[in-house]
């Protein structure tokens, strides 16, 4: 949505706009929407609709979407619109696969088709952002105010944390049957020996494969593959070993 609307920040739109200093390091990129709140929106959203928490704790998760949308506003890095927009179109989204997800029980071929529908919509993006032309304006001091180099990198980088969460999917749904069913001490600790090994590989790749935009992609490719496929691996056979000793 960013590169295709391709809005500007509010501060360059509208001079009367005066960010706080220390939030335009974070604001990178294109205004519209905000990355911010689709992501708070996505990850406490899908809590909220999927879930099995308290009232009140939804009650609180629902106020964190808010809250992290106002900074935003407050913040002067971004407009309602773009903060209006990033809850609305990630919740429809968010409801979409609920729907879709209660579904495959019924139909259990139906992740295998979401799973390629997504991979070629990933594709289709890949082509938009190397083929279509950016606005190329310039700030006082000579600079790019956003560089087409730098969001196509983004670009290419979240594609290939989608094409490998859909790519593992049907996989992980089929053969392995992750459960994350246990204790809270087995939870946390299962937490900390996969996030260690995550950090590892996430600090390898990057000067491995360089920053561009195959580099991007291949980098949060691998990352997803370790995380839905080669660790609950790793966790199942170190179940089932475990296991097998206690007998």
């Amino acid at each position: 949505m960013k590169i295709i609307a391709c809005i500007y920040r509010p501060w360059i739109l509208d001079p009367r706009v005066h960010p706080v200093k220390e939030a335009i390091p974070t604001a990178t990129g294109y205004s519209f929407p905000s990355g911010h709140t689709t992501n708070a929106t996505n990850l406490f959203g899908g809590l909220v609709l999927r879930g099995h928490l308290s009232k009140a704790l939804k009650i609180i998760l629902i106020a964190g979407i808010l809250l992290v949308g106002f900074s935003r506003i407050y913040l002067g890095v971004h407009t309602i619109i773009d903060v209006s927009f990033a809850i609305i179109f990630t919740l429809i989204i968010l409801v979409f696969f609920s729907k879709l997800y209660d579904m495959l029980d019924e139909k259990p071929n139906l992740n295998i088709i979401i799973s390629s529908v997504a991979i070629i919509i990933g594709i289709l993006i890949l082509i938009y952002t190397m083929t279509k032309s950016y606005p190329l304006d310039y700030n006082s001091a000579g600079k790019l105010i956003v560089d087409p180099a730098i969001m196509t990198i983004d670009t290419f980088k979240y594609v290939g944390l989608g094409v490998g969460v859909f790519l593992s999917w049907p996989i992980e749904r089929r053969y392995i049957k992750f459960s994350t069913e246990g204790t809270l001490k087995r939870k946390i600790l299962r937490f900390i020996c996969g996030l260690i090994p995550l950090i590892i590989i996430k600090k390898c790749l990057s000067p491995l494969l360089g920053d561009d935009p195959l580099g991007g992609f291949l980098q949060f490719f691998v990352v997803m593959i370790f995380i839905m496929l080669i660790y609950p691996i790793i966790i199942k056979l170190f179940q089932k070993r475990n296991n097998q000793s206690k007998i």
